[in-house]
């Protein structure tokens, strides 16, 4: 499996947004890199990437909803779609 780099061209040149994007893709390659390994490894390295952009993602939701982004704008939606398959 190929893991996400990151790259320059993933910047948002939001810094706070960067960086919690940035932490997500070395916690994704840090999950990638437990395999093959012990089964405890990776739940646990699994574990903080879940953690990670359950946080990553209420605070994109909050933003949003205190901007006034609309409440049934899809990017909500994606949110929900992703952790549904990472949980």
């Amino acid at each position: 499996m190929t893991t996400l780099a990151w790259t320059d061209e993933l910047a948002l040149n939001q810094p706070q947004m960067d960086t919690t994007h940035q932490e997500f893709v070395a916690l994704l390659a840090d999950a990638d890199d437990a395999l093959p390994g012990p089964e405890d490894r990776l739940l646990m390295r699994s574990d903080a990437l879940v953690a990670h952009t359950v946080t990553h993602f209420k605070q994109e939701d909050d933003w949003m909803a205190a901007t006034g982004f609309a409440a049934e704008n899809c990017h909500t939606f994606q949110h929900q779609a992703v952790l549904q398959v990472m949980v």
